[in-house]
């Protein structure tokens, strides 16, 4: 889906603002814990083991810090969005529901 809002953007495809604005937002954190997943599945040769509560909300904390907080500061291209926080939250929320399934 990442790749497939990338491309819209390359090719100036007009779609729906929350396309562009937010669905990236929801999505990096599931890509980020699905990579961090799996290079604990390599190191530990465990597929039992899950990303815990802690571990995703640190994600969403330090994402929201750099993202929203200091690049903003210190980047003119970048800008704060308190709604990018929230589909952080959200992106993490889908995340640990999709790993509780089989």
């Amino acid at each position: 889906m990442y790749a497939a809002v990338q491309f819209m953007k390359l090719v100036q495809y007009e779609s729906y603002p929350f396309i562009f604005s937010y669905l990236n937002d929801i999505l990096v954190i599931p890509i980020i814990a699905t990579i961090c997943l799996h290079v604990l599945w390599m190191v530990k040769k465990n597929y039992q083991l899950r990303i815990g509560v802690l571990s995703l909300i640190s994600l969403v904390v330090l994402y929201s810090y750099y993202f929203e907080y200091y690049l903003p500061l210190n980047s003119e291209g970048y800008t704060r969005d308190v709604w990018d926080i929230g589909c952080y939250v959200a992106g993490a929320v889908i995340f640990y529901i999709a790993q509780k399934l089989p």
